[in-house]
């Protein structure tokens, strides 16, 4: 997804796609996890990627509503560094999730591939929450860097229980 300009409801956009291929990555995977433990931790997982996706689209329809005010949605020139959060980050890509979830081998790959997804998601909600001027939009992006989070969180510790358990 490459862009040089963007506004408030192109930055929700992109974290609507970012939720959108969190869930289908999470649901592919509860599926395929071998323990289940981690099948638990990806069903989760996959329901709250659709609670925040269902966030960033309701601030998405009020930010672009005709009811809207406009002056809080102005275009707005994205620095290099948020620009290459959205170039490279891991769910910006429609139908990379899946792309992703079809390589995996292992448990402990699908917890390494969801700690990165989540700390890119950190990233990206963080810096948009700086530029966006929308209010529904700003506290969306808030709201859910924590939320992303406590799922990096749990990825973790889920990654070290299992490595201390393949020892």
């Amino acid at each position: 997804m490459k862009f040089e300009i963007f506004n408030d409801a192109e930055a929700l956009k992109i974290a609507i796609n970012i939720e959108e291929e969190g869930m289908e990555f999470y649901s592919i995977l509860m599926k395929s996890a071998k323990d289940d433990k981690i099948r638990k931790i990806f069903s989760k997982l996959a329901l709250a990627e659709k609670e925040h996706l269902a966030l960033f689209q309701k601030a998405y329809l009020e930010t672009t509503s005709p009811s809207s005010s406009l002056a809080g949605c102005e275009d707005y020139t994205v620095d290099l560094y948020l620009k290459y959060l959205v170039d490279t980050g891991v769910f910006t890509q429609k139908g990379e999730a899946r792309r992703l979830a079809t390589e995996i081998k292992s448990d402990i790959d699908a917890l390494k591939i969801g700690i990165q997804a989540e700390k890119d998601s950190i990233l990206y909600y963080s810096e948009a929450s700086k530029n966006t001027k929308y209010e529904a939009g700003k506290k969306a992006f808030e709201h859910l860097t924590n939320e992303e989070k406590n799922h990096l969180r749990l990825l973790a510790e889920q990654l070290e229980v299992l490595r201390h358990t393949a020892k």
